[in-house]
């Protein structure tokens, strides 16, 4: 039985191993639901997302993003964008909290870094949380265009940061990354996007 059920495993690992994925995973608690609280996996695609993505600089990104459950407007692309970027932005937050507590920043200058990037982190997140609510409760795009430009900004803070100091390395590397890359494409597809 037990051999079985390692068999059983060891298969679904090998299935599992053998697709690629272009882009990273979007955890489950960050995609839309429906009334139900299922997911609305394929009921309606966005034909004209595909077509702005082709017009940012992370195709692959966007193009994964515009599969997502419940997005079906251009507006829903970018409104799912901006919500999976804040999440990113406040787990490299607490990832570099972590860091600070588990005495990494063991030096003033480590130190002073690892806060810097994280209150960067923090305005990030507080930008794109304003990104939102002026793209649903139908602000300007000047003022859209201001928030992410911000974001944009606070999006790089961190690599440079540690770009002055070539001897600290960020703990976040990775993280940061992809990060600039999500903000990036924010703000192409707030650009591309056609108000209403």
């Amino acid at each position: 039985m037990l051999l079985r059920l390692l068999a059983l495993i060891f298969a679904a690992v090998l299935a599992a191993s053998s697709s690629s994925i272009d882009a990273r995973a979007i955890h489950p608690i960050f995609l839309p639901f429906g009334d139900s609280g299922r997911r609305l996996i394929g009921i309606q695609r966005c034909e004209e997302c595909f077509g702005i993505c082709q017009e940012v600089h992370y195709r692959t990104l966007c193009s994964t993003m515009a599969t997502l459950p419940g997005v079906t407007t251009p507006q829903q692309l970018l409104d799912t964008a901006l919500r999976v970027t804040a999440a990113k932005s406040a787990m490299a937050e607490m990832r570099l909290d972590e860091a600070m507590r588990a005495g990494l920043g063991n030096t003033i200058p480590m130190m002073s870094s690892l806060q810097s990037c994280r209150d960067s982190y923090a305005s990030l997140t507080d930008s794109l949380g304003k990104s939102r609510t002026t793209l649903k409760k139908g602000g300007s795009r000047d003022d859209l265009m201001s928030e992410l430009s911000a974001a944009s900004t606070y999006s790089t803070d961190c690599r440079d940061i540690f770009g002055e100091r070539p001897e600290l390395k960020s703990p976040i590397r990775g993280a940061q990354r992809h990060i600039m890359r999500l903000v990036s494409n924010c703000l192409d597809l707030a650009t591309a996007i056609r108000q209403p």
